[in-house]
C-alpha cells in the first residue's frame, strides 16, 4: 500500500461507516465472529486483566470486557474516525479512564506499548499485507491469550476479497484485504511461544485462540 497506513486506513474506513457500526452495536450487540471471540476469553476466568485490542474498531471488545474480565484496556487503530466512535462509547459507559487510546498502525507502535494479558485481533490480520510482521509484534505483546478473526481459506472468500479489492483499483483507493494462509499463521505464532488452543468457523469468518506455551 502506498502512502502511510494511517492516511490509507482513514480513506478506507470513514466517518459514516464508523457512525454506523457503532450503532449497530449499541442496538444489536457485537457480531457473530466478535461474540465467539469474547465467549472464548470470558471461558477462562480471569479477573482484573490487561486487554490489548489491536485495530480496535468502534471499541466492542473493550466495551465488553471491561464491564467483567479486564481492568484496563489498550485500543490502537489506525482509522482516527473508529477512534472517535470508541472514545464516545467509552464516555457514555463510564470507563474511558480504563482505556488508552492510541492512533497508529500497531506495528509502528507496539514496540511502545506494555504487555497485556490478553491481545485480540478481530478482523485485523487481513487488512496487512506483512502479515508475519503484525504477528510478531501481537504475539510478543501477549502475556497469556491471543484471540483473533480472519478470512476463512475458501474459495468464495477468495472471489470476494479478489471483487473487493478490484474494486478498491477502481476507486484509487490504495487499500486491500488479503487472506493468508491458516497454517502460517499458526506457525508464526507457535515461533513466538503460543499454540492454538480453540478454533470456531463461520460462514467467512474464523475464529482461533492461541495461549502462550508453559517452558
Amino acid at each position: 500500500m502506498s502512502g502511510s497506513c494511517c492516511e490509507v486506513t482513514d480513506r478506507a474506513f470513514t466517518e459514516s461507516e464508523a457512525r454506523a457500526e457503532a450503532r449497530n452495536y449499541r442496538r444489536n450487540g457485537p457480531p457473530r465472529q466478535t461474540s465467539e471471540i469474547l465467549a472464548f476469553i470470558q471461558s477462562l476466568g480471569l479477573q482484573n486483566a490487561s486487554l490489548l485490542d489491536i485495530g480496535g474498531g468502534v471499541g466492542i471488545i473493550h466495551h465488553e470486557l471491561l464491564e467483567d474480565v479486564a481492568n484496563a484496556a489498550t485500543h490502537v487503530d489506525a482509522s482516527s474516525a473508529y477512534l472517535r466512535e470508541a472514545r464516545a462509547e467509552s464516555a457514555r459507559r463510564g470507563h474511558a479512564d480504563r482505556v488508552t487510546f492510541v492512533h497508529g498502525d500497531f506495528t509502528d507502535v507496539a514496540v511502545d506499548l506494555a504487555p497485556a494479558d490478553i491481545v485480540t485481533l478481530d478482523r485485523v490480520v487481513c487488512c496487512y499485507p506483512e502479515h508475519r510482521k503484525l504477528l510478531d509484534a501481537a504475539a510478543r505483546r501477549s502475556r497469556r491469550v491471543l484471540v483473533m478473526s480472519y478470512p476463512r481459506e475458501r474459495w468464495y472468500v477468495r472471489l470476494a476479497l479478489g471483487l473487493l479489492n478490484a474494486f478498491q483499483s477502481l476507486r484509487r483507493d490504495p487499500f486491500r484485504a488479503f487472506l493468508h494462509p491458516t497454517q502460517e499463521i499458526d506457525r508464526v505464532l507457535g515461533d513466538n511461544g503460543m499454540r492454538r488452543v480453540f478454533q470456531r468457523r463461520f460462514l467467512v469468518w474464523e475464529v482461533a485462540a492461541y495461549e502462550r506455551a508453559v517452558p
